[in-house]
């Protein structure tokens, strides 16, 4: 039986991925070709950002059926709501940081929707890039890159996507498999 692996998602406005896919631009011409070509920071592909609400991970197509009953059922009376982002920057810089993201602000409604299907503490996020520890440790600390940056923008949530992660040999291809919409305020 093929397995799909899932996760749910907050889509982004296109505007605000082109200007994240500016920033990681930015980013990576910071770095010294050596760098570059190691491939320090794996980049999230701009088609690809977003903000996860959980990871469900690997499941069978009949599990899918369930999934979005579920799903359906935790956001019938969802109300739609707005976020805020804060910040692009490194998720830890005291240790060494796997993450370069953009957080949002504290947000109770984004908080309470994510709690419905994780009850692990959420941590409003957008992954820009994956670091690899081992190669960003080789990095003098006055050579890495500076990623901090103010991103003050706003994010209508009227919908979570059900997504399906497909390893392509490019790299991973997020494809919505349901969409399920909120009602208006």
């Amino acid at each position: 039986m093929l397995e799909k692996r899932l996760f749910l998602a907050v889509s982004l406005p296109m505007d605000l991925k082109r200007e994240l896919f500016g920033i990681q631009k930015e980013i990576n011409n910071q770095l010294e070709e050596d760098f570059v070509e190691a491939k320090v920071f794996k980049w999230v592909m701009m088609e690809n950002l977003h903000l996860t609400l959980k990871f469900i991970g690997e499941v069978g197509e009949k599990q899918i059926s369930e999934i979005i009953n579920n799903v359906e059922q935790i956001t019938k009376n969802q109300k739609s709501f707005i976020i805020k982002t804060k910040e692009v920057c490194y998720n830890d810089i005291k240790k060494c940081p796997c993450l370069i993201w953009l957080t949002t602000e504290k947000n109770k409604d984004l908080e309470n929707l994510a709690k419905k299907f994780d009850e692990k503490k959420f941590l409003g996020h957008i992954t820009l890039a994956r670091i690899k520890e081992w190669a960003f440790k080789k990095i003098e600390i006055e050579e890495r890159p500076s990623v901090n940056q103010e991103i003050k923008r706003e994010i209508s949530v009227k919908s979570i996507e059900l997504m399906e992660s497909v390893l392509k040999k490019t790299g991973y291809e997020y494809r919505i498999i349901k969409s399920f919409n909120f009602y208006s305020k």
